[in-house]
C-alpha cells in the first residue's frame, strides 16, 4: 500500500520543481526595437518548494522558483503577463524596460503579479538570479 502512494508523490514533488524557460519563451533581440521585461519572483516562504508558470500573452514561457527573475523582449504593443494566467494587460513600448514582481498574495492565499519601479527592481535583481 505505501508503495503505490510513494510514487505518485514523488512525482508530484519532481513536477513541482521543475523550472527554467518553456519552448514558448520570447526569443526576441534588438533592444531599440523591443521592449525588454523583467519578471522576479520574490524570495518569500510561502510557496518556497513550488515553481510558478509565468504567462505571456495566453502562453506559459517559463516557470520560477522562489528567488529566481527571467528577462526577455517583446514586440511594442499591448501585452498580456500573469501567474499561470494572464491577470495584467499593459502597453509595452519599443526601447523601454519593463520590471513586474510576482509577490504572495496573502489576502487570497495565493501571488500576485504587479509593477515595480525601476528602484524597487534593482533591489530585487541583486538579490535574486537569472535562470537559464
Amino acid at each position: 500500500m505505501h508503495k503505490i502512494l510513494i510514487l505518485p508523490l514523488l512525482a508530484l514533488l519532481l513536477l513541482s520543481c521543475a523550472h527554467g524557460k518553456t519552448d514558448m519563451f520570447p526569443t526576441l533581440d534588438n533592444p531599440a526595437a523591443n521592449a525588454q521585461v523583467y519578471v522576479i519572483r520574490d524570495s518569500n516562504l510561502m510557496g518556497w518548494g513550488f515553481s510558478l508558470k509565468v504567462a505571456l500573452d495566453e502562453e506559459i514561457i517559463a516557470r520560477l522558483r522562489s528567488g529566481e527573475y527571467i528577462s526577455f523582449f517583446v514586440k511594442p504593443g499591448f501585452h498580456s503577463l500573469g501567474v499561470s494566467e494572464p491577470t495584467v494587460r499593459v502597453p509595452l513600448e519599443k526601447g523601454n524596460t519593463y520590471y513586474f514582481l510576482i509577490s504572495a498574495d496573502y489576502t487570497k492565499f495565493g501571488f500576485e503579479l504587479h509593477r515595480i519601479s525601476n528602484q524597487q527592481a534593482q533591489k530585487w535583481l541583486a538579490k535574486t538570479k537569472p535562470i537559464d
